[in-house]
Order: C-alpha cells, then sequence, then structure tokens
C-alpha cells in the first residue's frame, strides 16, 4: 500500500511526498523504482525517477522531489505516479496527483 501526500508552499514549486510501504508480511522488496510522469510545458520536475531502498514490509519510507510550474496562466494538470518492480512489466502501484494552482498564479 502506499500513501500520497503534496505540501503546497509559498513559491511556485511543490514538494511532492510518496510514502511507499511493503504491506507483506515477511517479503522484503528489492528492485523497485518510482516514476513520475507530467505535462513537461507546464511542470519540471526535480527526479522524475527515483529508486528505492530495500522495502523491508510494515516499514513506511518517504521519497520526496520538487516539482516546479513553468506557466503563470493558471493552468493545472495532473502528476501520474508509478512504482515497478525489477523484473514485473506492470507498475505494482499507480496513482494520479491533481496539482493546485500555484501561490503566483492565485495572487498574481
Amino acid at each position: 500500500s502506499s500513501g500520497i501526500n503534496a505540501e503546497w508552499p509559498l513559491r511556485p514549486g511543490f514538494r511532492l511526498t510518496v510514502e511507499i510501504m511493503n504491506t507483506s508480511n515477511s517479503h522484503p522488496i528489492t528492485g523497485a523504482y518510482l516514476v513520475l510522469v507530467t505535462n513537461d510545458t507546464l511542470y519540471v520536475l526535480e527526479k522524475s525517477y527515483l529508486s528505492l531502498p530495500l522495502l523491508v514490509p510494515s516499514l513506511t519510507y518517504n521519497v520526496n522531489t520538487m516539482i516546479r510550474c513553468t506557466s503563470d496562466q493558471g493552468i493545472t494538470d495532473t502528476v501520474s505516479v508509478f512504482v515497478y518492480v525489477k523484473g514485473k512489466c506492470s507498475p505494482v502501484l499507480t496513482a494520479v496527483i491533481d496539482m493546485p494552482a500555484s501561490e503566483s498564479m492565485i495572487v498574481g
């Protein structure tokens, strides 16, 4: 299972925190990685590919990256999150995050 939490700061950048938990009772997961996909005309990702550490059962891991909005037009979009495990063709987890308008768009 996982939780996704986004924090909305005062600048047109966002810190995205993804919480990952291995819900297996006894099997650690190795070779997992997180992929972020978004509209590159609206957002710049600090990292779009993040290797995950050994995922020990029942422990929560936080993965952080920054997302910067490049538009001042008040347009928002989504960020898709995919978690893959080495050796598997399909993601083991997918999520879509609706991005809010950055403060510069709201105040501007």
